[in-house]
């Protein structure tokens, strides 16, 4: 599909950049970007909240409150606001209007700071958005309740949106790689993520119970520890539920442990080491994973081999980042579907 945007790094989170161009004058665009009565019939129910450029967006659907503030206005030019949707950080849009010719608009948005993962998410909302934009340019959009038949209540278009999500989450997925390392026909898997979390939060999702079930696989067994409640230990062994495997649980061993820091455990039939090194970065975590390197095996019916072990990893991580972020994502099977596209190229390539 060809989309009208991309994605970039931001640190632990990203930038989402969106374009199109639409048959119309800017004082056109301009009245659909700001007026609340045609806000309320392609995005959402807009209010003013307080004296100091303080808004209230409900995009309808059943999703929540937008709330923000207005940091920057010029008429028929450009308007930056604080986006913060509830549960989320808070984010930046920045809309852009570059006129061609007397009857023709470029807008540019630019997310920035949107949260990593679900900043695909927000690419194909945006896209979707634009869409719905575009018929309100065009008087398409009737005047409604947006909370029963608008935005967030329905895709513009439902299969545009779900090929768009596929797009960005391939993008996001190249962003940050990991690098498969091959020796003697066996394949291992080096990763590195920066995370928007302090270390202890990353540590205590790696070895509590209650937060690596929820991220990796799903707690079986935990040791001397029926309650399930204490952080792993050296030594410790654990099993975790993987429907993938033959044997249905992964048997890990720790055997290496340093709090706040490092944590390396068996992983898989062949009992290899896989290894989490956690250091402060830019305000966030930097996570280093290190997985040894293996023979191919057999998983889910078929033999697995290097792009499928980044896959599997680069999407694990993803979902220790959602966790750690107290987000959902929807469709999140994709994240592994859209990884191994990544890897799978990469490996062609080779």
């Amino acid at each position: 599909m060809t989309i009208f945007g991309d994605i970039s790094l931001d640190g632990s989170r990203r930038t989402v950049t969106v374009e199109r161009e639409y048959a119309t004058t800017t004082a056109d665009l301009w009245s659909a970007l700001t007026e609340p009565e045609r806000l309320g019939r392609w995005l959402g129910h807009y209010s003013a909240d307080g004296d100091d450029g303080g808004y209230r967006l409900q995009m309808g659907g059943g999703f929540p409150v937008v709330t923000g503030r207005v940091l920057s206005c010029e008429p028929e030019k450009r308007i930056v606001v604080l986006w913060m949707f509830t549960g989320e950080a808070e984010a930046q849009l920045e809309a852009d209007l570059v006129a061609h010719g007397d009857d023709h608009v470029v807008l540019t948005l630019t997310h920035r700071r949107a949260q990593a993962v679900n900043a695909a998410v927000w690419g194909a909302v945006w896209e979707d958005v634009f869409t719905h934009l575009d018929r309100e340019l065009r008087g398409e959009e009737e005047p409604g309740d947006l909370g029963d038949r608008g935005y967030a209540g329905e895709a513009a278009d439902p299969a545009a949106f779900d090929s768009a999500l596929e797009e960005y989450r391939r993008r996001e997925a190249g962003l940050t790689p990991a690098r498969m390392v091959r020796a003697d026909g066996r394949s291992g898997v080096h990763l590195e993520r920066l995370l928007d979390a302090p270390i202890d939060q990353v540590w205590d999702a790696l070895s509590r119970p209650d937060r690596i079930g929820r991220w990796l696989w799903p707690v079986v067994e935990w040791p001397d520890d029926p309650a399930r409640e204490r952080s792993l230990e050296l030594g410790d062994t654990f099993l975790l539920g993987d429907s993938n495997v033959p044997e249905g649980t992964h048997t890990m061993e720790v055997l290496a442990l340093e709090p706040g820091r490092l944590l390396s455990f068996t992983w898989g039939p062949a009992r290899s080491a896989v290894t989490f090194r956690l250091a402060e970065q830019d305000g966030g975590t930097l996570l280093v994973l290190d997985q040894d390197a293996i023979p191919d095996v057999f998983g889910a019916g078929r033999l697995r081999s290097a792009p499928d072990f980044a896959a599997g990893w680069h999407s694990l991580v993803d979902g220790l980042t959602l966790l750690l972020e107290g987000l959902d994502a929807p469709r999140r099977e994709g994240l592994w579907d859209a990884a191994y596209e990544v890897y799978s190229a990469q490996d062609a390539a080779d």
